[in-house]
């Protein structure tokens, strides 16, 4: 899906008085991952809260749970994978 993009502080990503533009697929996941329900203020159902897992014991849960909040989203998961090193998703706007 092309978007605005942002910066790795979650602001406008402006280059030389631009804001760019481009594919936000990676982008959308990272902000639903590792948002909390309420934050977004229009959709206060959208968000992981990835952080929470920390000492968590289910991870079959949080991949459930990611995988239906990016099919919210509109985008097709093909795979997520909970490892010790980190999150990967598979998945893309259809």
């Amino acid at each position: 899906m092309t978007g605005i993009q942002l910066n790795n502080s979650y602001d406008l990503d402006i280059r030389s008085g631009s804001m760019q533009v481009g594919d936000t697929t990676a982008q959308n996941q990272a902000l639903i991952i590792g948002s909390h329900k309420g934050e977004f203020k229009e959709q206060p159902a959208v968000g992981v809260g990835i952080s929470d897992m920390l000492l968590d014991h289910n991870p079959l849960a949080w991949r459930q749970e990611i995988r239906e909040q990016l099919e919210i989203d509109g985008q097709e998961v093909q795979s997520v994978l909970i490892t010790k090193t980190g999150v990967t998703v598979d998945a893309h706007y259809t």
